[in-house]
């Protein structure tokens, strides 16, 4: 019955938003001049995938959990969408028009066919199709890949495409402020300033999205110009469009407003923050290893005086490096009800070479995939087994960090929220030695009761190209990298624990892999102590 109440004025008002992007007074809303060309054909950085585009010609998708087969009727794969799910949003976004791209003319019929089929269903106006982060995606996908659609194409062909362009623009202009999220929110006002600037005619809505874009970043992008979701994806996406916005309106001649190079700058030095040494992004807070090209175009953007930054106060990340090794740490504040439970872990990499990681988004799965990945136990920090004992409430975080010579330091602390223990926390130090060939840590639990110590669980989730062996003693567990390199994990935990794991951080389905477990259960001595220390290091074999 209460979820029947919570669902009764939700229902109401689609039933209203229907009617009313239906009526014909909506409609004529959004009439205006016919644009007969595309004024700028903005680039689209990220990487096409060939295998993806065949599959794409064929008519058989796969992504995440759900499939669709439909070849030989190519246009029939908008009526076997799943609403809400990611194929949906994958092809009502005309993400597939990139990857089209990498075949070249042969692309153009299948294009077209898909585009064909989409206007004599969604033409006017629809619901889900003209969802406000739906609408804004495909506007860009139309300006950067516009060739596919409408290159020879005759005169009635291109009309009813730059027509329909232009009406979902003015639609943006008029309804993108009520877009579901504050993210849909802002690439919808993005997205409207590209395709309003890259269609004739349109540069009032254009003008209405550097508006609203410049109110979303004043409520979204913190002061080291990491976006609040905290997301290395997002990050990434919010950097390439605004880049996309500044090229845009100076390809017209315009002045561009003079916020939005600043924040472009902010922003793309926060994106090149979660920059690996393979050119990928960090996994953190749902985000993927995302597009080494277009992070690349990303950090080439940046200026002499707009270097990465390798401590971002505002959102909670810090990056050490010492030759080959790179850490980044979460030191973030999770404690809101919903999204990844992710403080205080870590990612290492050595070169080229991913390590320690974490396991990644699951968005594109079914909802158990989701959940299991946003757990403290998908990450590599601490977690509870709750079947020993249930996990304190985390409270307030301190972190700080120290360089010297001989290496540099990171501490991590968080209280724990629990009346009868007061003063309980959680210290987590890291420390990696100057040759970037030794990372040590300690975790410290304080003021806990003994049962609740007795639940604690640390883990380290390995890249799966990380090959790893536990040794007879169960006291360390040697790792072999891709780049040949030799690793040995141990800590002063009397039995370590080699156990599987999965990664999705590639953004694809999950990966088989392992993880190296230190139970604090495995200690003696516990029945008494409110008090206990872990101790752990991760060394290069050549270094030690």
């Amino acid at each position: 019955m209460a979820n029947a109440a919570r669902r009764g004025p939700k229902d109401m008002l689609s039933r209203v938003q229907k009617a009313w992007g239906e009526s014909p007074f909506y409609q004529a809303r959004l009439k205006g001049p016919a644009p007969d060309r595309l004024l700028y054909q903005p680039d689209d950085p990220f990487t096409p995938d060939k295998s993806l585009a065949l599959a794409i010609s064929r008519g058989r998708l796969r992504l995440g959990d759900e499939t669709i087969d439909c070849e030989g009727e190519l246009e029939s794969v908008w009526d076997r969408t799943v609403e809400g799910g990611a194929l949906e949003a994958f092809l009502h976004e005309f993400g597939w028009l990139r990857h089209l791209e990498a075949l070249g003319d042969d692309a153009k019929p299948v294009a077209r066919t898909l585009m064909r089929a989409w206007l004599d269903r969604y033409e006017k106006w629809e619901a889900r199709a003209w969802n406000h982060f739906f609408v804004s995606e495909r506007l860009v996908q139309l300006c950067a890949h516009y060739p596919l659609i409408l290159s020879r194409a005759d005169a009635l062909w291109r009309s009813r495409v730059l027509t329909t362009m232009a009406r979902q623009t003015r639609h943006l202009a008029h309804s993108a402020h009520r877009a579901e999220t504050g993210f849909d929110r802002l690439m919808a006002a993005l997205g409207l300033c590209v395709a309003g600037y890259s269609l004739p005619g349109c540069e009032g809505p254009a003008e209405r999205g550097l508006e609203m874009a410049r109110r979303e970043l004043r409520l979204q992008l913190r002061a080291d110009g990491g976006h609040v979701s905290r997301n290395p994806s997002r990050q990434l996406k919010l950097a390439v469009r605004l880049q996309t916005v500044l090229k845009t309106i100076e390809a017209r001649g315009f002045q561009p407003p003079g916020f939005l190079r600043h924040t472009l700058m902010r922003a793309s030095a926060m994106a090149a923050f979660f920059r690996c040494a393979d050119g990928k992004l960090a996994v953190f807070n749902g985000g993927y290893e995302d597009d080494g090209r277009a992070v690349l175009a990303v950090y080439n953007s940046l200026s002499a005086d707009s270097a990465p930054i390798g401590f971002a106060r505002h959102s909670g990340y810090h990056k050490l490096t010492a030759a080959r090794a790179l850490i980044i740490a979460d030191t973030g504040d999770d404690s809101g009800g919903h999204g990844f439970k992710g403080s205080g872990s870590l990612h290492f990499s050595s070169g080229r070479s991913r390590i320690i990681v974490n396991c990644g988004n699951g968005g594109h799965r079914a909802s158990g995939w989701r959940k299991a990945l946003q757990a403290r136990a998908a990450h590599s920090a601490l977690s509870f087994d709750e079947e020993i004992a249930a996990a304190p409430a985390f409270g307030p975080i301190a972190h700080r960090r120290a360089e010297e010579a001989k290496g540099q330091l990171i501490e991590f602390e968080r209280q724990f929220i629990a009346p009868e223990d007061g003063g309980a926390s959680y210290v987590r130090r890291l420390f990696l030695a100057a040759g970037g060939g030794d990372l040590r840590g300690e975790e410290l639990l304080t003021e806990l009761e003994p049962e609740v110590i007795r639940a604690a669980v640390w883990r380290f989730h390995l890249h799966p190209a990380v090959r790893a062996s536990l040794a007879r003693d169960k006291k360390s567990v040697i790792l072999l990298l891709p780049n040949k390199e030799g690793w040995r994990f141990k800590s002063n935990c009397p039995e370590l624990q080699l156990e599987k794991s999965v990664y999705c951080g590639e953004g694809g389905a999950p990966v088989s892999t392992e993880q190296i477990v230190m139970r604090a259960a495995a200690y003696q001595g516990l029945d008494e102590r409110r008090n206990f220390a872990a101790r752990w290091a991760l060394q290069r074999l050549d270094a030690i």
